[in-house]
């Protein structure tokens, strides 16, 4: 991946001191101030302007979150595949991880998977401990409007700190009162104690919002800390947590300390019941998008709608909190000037994960497993073994299929203008073309095609989703601003339906994942029982693929053997030209007419992906262990 070169230069960031931790802001409103690493603690929270600025900072701990990097989170999963060898992905899967692995290796460092990183998300949770204590003490007489909003922002920030490393780790360390940087306590909290604090911290964050910044969905609001607290209490009621159904996970009925990472007590019901009370409240605050059908949508306005949810960003109902750039000074951590003039960060989410056909770099792509999750588009399985399914699995598949993956013959944006002459017709190619008088055509969107020859997906598929259908693509300068959600109506419907399957409330399970199989183009679901648990789950992965969500899904549902105790597999497609077909390589473009195409999936042999019950949690950093020598490890890494 020879582009890629980065200099120390593209770390260069506009940074100011803010008492014992460091906070990212180059927000013009910020910068007519006083600069915060000149002020004391007692004069930023006398003043209006440097409270908001030490509080808005802390949106930066979400290191501009997931889809920021070239490696997402599906790449641990069964629904995706890292391209590149060498870059971190190969621990996450093969059951290596071990307490030396840092998320903040991953990709040579280059904006990482910091926002899940134990040692990157304390320094920001320390901050925030800082804001709480200033703030409820109100030394500087602020108003009564700005202290509600500022501490409401801090405590939802605190929450969402926690529930990223909740979700990783299990277990962690309560610090709840401004520390300096040198005093790191030792003792891990249980998981109990853990999920109670974040509630509260939400709870807290609830009661101060109220109707604060309902126009900006950049910041903390009541609606977000709601979709929060849904999160978490779906999170800690699963199978991972529950001491009668993960004492299958060796790690976990062998561990001396099961308090760090499980309930232990069988109160299933109650958290499932919390859960789904949890979830209610946000979706009788907010109706969603497009949730009121009746009957299924048509397959047009179905890819539209899911469209919709991905490229318009904050002004649709469905997104409640998450990345807007340009807000706040998010450029200074998350657009970064490199000394070749580039901008790296996630506006260069279409150049990481785009086709190599385009200048782009394919980094995380779409396994034919996850492919094959895609129904048909009467809501009917896809399946190999029919002859009229595996003969052109492009062929009637949903509408959501249509609006995530670039496939095979798929139309996508304008070539670049150096590639127009491989490619007429702006159609993605992936397979190898034979043609009549002998010529091999390699797909331009290919490992062997003639453009940017190594950064091809070798699942022969790319992701659409959140990527710019208009943006130019290949220059480093050519970004996009697609806002991307950390909170969505989506996920809250999700966890609600789940907490009423696993209550037993199947009717009304089925008839709000109706609400969602309608607006996406599919029939009702009739099924029940184990049936219904995994046509809902597997909604789950489709819905929200890429969003974060199956990496943790796989784990809390214990998944684990499922999703990675099989090798990732892609599509082979040949084409064969007819005889009497006159088309030449110069003009190809995928044509039924012209061509016979066979489609075989087969396993990727790279990586090795073997399921350890050891992962179902990742390692404490072992800095960390050396700093606290009594912090205990989790399961499995000793």
């Amino acid at each position: 991946m020879k582009k890629m070169k980065f200099n120390n230069l593209l770390f260069k960031i506009c940074v100011v001191g803010f008492i014992s931790f460091t906070t990212f802001s180059c927000n013009d409103d910020f910068l007519e101030t006083t600069p915060l690493s000149e002020v004391s603690s007692a004069a930023v929270f006398t003043s209006p302007d440097l409270a908001e600025a030490a509080v808005l900072d802390f949106y930066q701990g979400t290191w501009a979150g997931m889809m920021s990097s070239s490696i997402t989170t599906d790449a641990f999963t069964d629904n995706a595949f890292f391209t590149y060898a060498g870059w971190g992905s190969e621990a996450m899967v093969d059951g290596s991880l071990n307490p030396d692995f840092s998320f903040g290796k991953l990709a040579f460092g280059i904006l990482p998977l910091d926002y899940i990183n134990w040692e990157k998300v304390y320094s920001f949770i320390r901050g925030s401990n800082i804001a709480i204590n200033k703030l409820t003490a109100n030394e500087g007489g602020l108003s009564e409007s700005v202290v509600n909003k500022l501490l409401g922002e801090s405590y939802f920030m605190r929450a969402f700190f926690y529930s990223q490393l909740m979700r990783n780790y299990g277990g962690l360390v309560l610090t709840l009162d401004p520390l300096e940087m040198d005093s790191e306590p030792i003792d891990r909290s249980s998981f109990e104690e853990t999920v109670n604090q974040i509630v509260s911290d939400i709870d807290m964050a609830i009661n101060h919002l109220g109707d604060s910044n309902l126009d900006n969905k950049a910041r903390a609001t009541k609606l977000a800390a709601l979709a929060l607290k849904s999160r978490v209490l779906t999170h800690a009621a699963s199978d991972l947590f529950n001491p009668s159904k993960n004492s299958v996970v060796s790690t976990l009925s062998s561990s001396p300390n099961m308090e760090l990472v499980s309930y232990v007590t069988a109160d299933t019901d109650a958290r499932w019941e919390a859960a789904k009370a949890a979830s209610k409240e946000l979706l009788d605050e907010s109706s969603g998008y497009k949730l009121d059908l009746n009957a299924p949508a048509s397959f047009e306005e179905a890819k539209q709608t899911y469209l919709d949810i991905s490229l318009q960003g904050a002004s649709n109902p469905d997104f409640f909190w998450g990345r807007i750039f340009n807000d706040f000074g998010y450029n200074s951590r998350t657009m970064l000037s490199g000394s070749d003039g580039a901008w790296y960060g996630p506006g260069m989410w279409g150049l990481w994960q785009g086709p190599n056909g385009y200048h782009q770099w394919g980094g995380t792509t779409p396994t034919e497993q996850l492919v094959s999750k895609y129904t048909m588009s009467d809501g009917t399985l896809f399946d190999w073994d029919n002859p009229e399914h595996s003969s052109d699995p492009y062929a009637n598949r949903e509408a959501r299929f249509y609006a995530s993956i670039l496939y095979d013959g798929a139309p996508h944006k304008q070539r670049p203008d150096d590639v127009v002459s491989f490619d007429q017709f702006n159609e993605i190619q992936t397979g190898v073309y034979t043609f009549n008088d002998g010529t091999v055509l390699q797909g331009l969107d290919t490992q062997g095609g003639p453009v940017d020859k190594g950064s091809g997906s070798l699942t022969h598929h790319y992701f659409k989703k959140y990527t710019d259908p208009e943006t130019p693509t290949g220059p480093y300068l050519d970004n996009q601003f697609i806002p991307i959600p950390y909170l969505r109506h989506t996920e809250v419907l999700l966890n609600y339906i789940e907490a009423n399957l696993n209550l037993g409330n199947e009717s009304e399970a089925k008839m709000w994942l109706n609400k969602l199989r309608y607006r996406n183009g599919l029939p009702a679901v009739t099924e029940s029982g184990a049936d219904l648990v995994e046509i809902y789950k597997r909604e789950r992965d489709k819905e929200l693929v890429n969003e974060d969500s199956r990496f943790f899904d796989m784990r809390r549902w214990l998944e684990g053997p499922y999703s990675l105790n099989q090798q990732a597999r892609e599509i082979d497609i040949k084409g064969t030209q007819k005889a009497g077909s006159t088309m030449t390589p110069s003009t190809y473009r995928k044509s039924t007419t012209d061509f016979d195409y066979t489609y075989e999936p087969k396993d990727i042999i790279r990586e090795v992906r073997v399921w350890k019950d050891k992962m179902y949690f990742s390692p404490i950093p072992q800095t960390e262990i050396n700093k606290a020598p009594n912090l205990i490890q989790n399961p499995g890494y000793n």
